[in-house]
């Protein structure tokens, strides 16, 4: 049986996902003002913790390449978010209720027992019996009304267009190999989101060294110096579209198979029991509440409403 480790990023405390392949871990602890219990750490080893404001998640995927051996060395290491996961057993929500326009990830409003199946360790174990790589699948920027992928990162909040144009310039650069698809990302309009993958241990050696030699170069050619918290985020942005490269060329080796699913965004990570019994809780406490308590119950109970109606 293959040996196999999902790691979940998180920078908050929310609700713990774990499991014998499931393995929470915090990013940004070497500044984090609180270590939380029953994690992992980024900060442990070799590490980017100190780098987690520009790197993001990523972080936690250098410090797994780095100390492999701390996780006991799987023979697949796959990366998710606390609020956004693989749909390990194909499930598919409702497609008016995605987080993105006409995308495979889709809203749900909270977590349940029914849910956290999505995500069991026996699906994971299945998908990956004869497979090489798991992705989510690829995004098409032009439902957002972008022609291209340079055109949708221009509109990224805080963020300058001319960081693509370095980061493109640096692949090509670096990597001449990979120009068939340096040119499909830089003229098209697919990615592959969210910095999320599982994948066996001998290419997530590759794609890490070839991740990281970039976002390192790229790092030391944009002065972040002065960005807002908002803006310094650049590299985990740029970390989607190694991924989407690197991915792309995964895609037409004949020895390697990827398969594409669906996925999740978390609206609240709380997990509840039993939806329907909480919902008219919830409307119990928003009639006798007032103020805040009673918008705040309001919200919770139009949130569990939403998930009910949208449940399959």
């Amino acid at each position: 049986m293959q040996n196999i480790k999902v790691l979940v990023t998180y920078h908050d405390e929310h609700t713990l996902l774990k499991s014998k392949i499931v393995q929470p871990i915090q990013t940004g602890c070497a500044k984090a003002q609180k270590l939380f219990s029953g994690m992992l750490r980024d900060d442990i080893g070799e590490n980017i913790s100190d780098k987690n404001d520009r790197y993001c998640e990523l972080s936690a995927q250098y410090w797994a390449w780095k100390n492999y051996d701390k996780l006991g060395n799987p023979d697949y290491i796959g990366f998710m978010h606390y609020r956004r996961h693989f749909m390990f057993d194909d499930w598919s929500g409702n497609p008016n209720w995605c987080w993105l326009p006409k995308g495979n990830v889709y809203f749900v409003p909270t977590m349940t027992p029914e849910y956290l199946r999505h995500i069991d360790d026996k699906y994971i174990k299945r998908k990956l019996a004869d497979c090489d790589c798991l992705v989510l699948k690829p995004y098409d920027v032009k439902n957002l009304k972008s022609k291209n992928i340079r055109t949708q990162y221009s509109k990224l909040a805080e963020q300058d267009v001319h960081t693509f144009d370095v980061f493109i310039a640096t692949v090509k650069s670096l990597y001449p190999q990979f120009t068939r698809e340096i040119k499909m990302l830089e003229n098209g309009s697919l990615q592959y989101l969210c910095n999320m993958f599982v994948m066996k241990k001998e290419l997530f050696d590759e794609y890490s060294e070839f991740c990281f030699s970039i976002l390192q170069a790229v790092d030391s050619q944009i002065d972040s110096s002065k960005m807002s918290e908002v803006a310094s985020r650049f590299l985990g942005y740029l970390g989607e579209f190694c991924l989407s490269i690197f991915v792309f060329n995964l895609l037409k080796r004949e020895n390697v198979k990827v398969k594409e699913l669906n996925g999740s965004y978390i609206l609240s990570d709380e997990v509840i029991l039993n939806p329907k019994r909480k919902y008219w809780y919830y409307y119990f406490l928003s009639k006798i509440t007032i103020g805040s308590m009673r918008k705040k119950y309001k919200q919770k109970r139009k949130k569990l409403k939403q998930f009910i109606r949208y449940q399959k």
